[in-house]
């Protein structure tokens, strides 16, 4: 039986693609553009805590007012600004049940 060489590719030969250009990871650190003021925000993070962490305070402060002024109950309001804070409310439940579950004992 002769052996029969066909010199035709279907494929590439290698099979790889940037999923996100631009970005580095080292260790969760993600370079994202220039900051008009990089001591600020470090010292910012350093002391106040991560952007996680002051969205979150911005977050449960906002939920006070919400419930304070009783904005779901509000006529003026149409269903769909009540249904963005409810996405909002959500949301800080939401990780309020995350905290809470992470720091319950194992």
């Amino acid at each position: 039986m002769a052996d029969v060489t066909i010199p035709i590719q279907f494929a590439p030969g290698t099979l790889d693609q940037p999923i996100l250009p631009g970005w580095q990871f080292s260790l969760f650190s993600v370079n994202l553009g220039e900051s008009s003021d990089p001591e600020v925000e470090k010292a910012a993070i350093e002391r106040i805590g991560s952007y996680g962490r002051q969205i979150g305070h911005i977050a449960e402060a906002l939920e006070v007012i919400v419930e304070h002024l009783g904005l779901l109950d509000d006529r003026e309001l149409t269903d769909r600004q009540k249904d963005a804070i409810k996405v909002l409310l959500g949301d800080v439940a939401g990780a309020r049940s995350v905290k809470k579950a992470r720091a319950a004992p194992t």
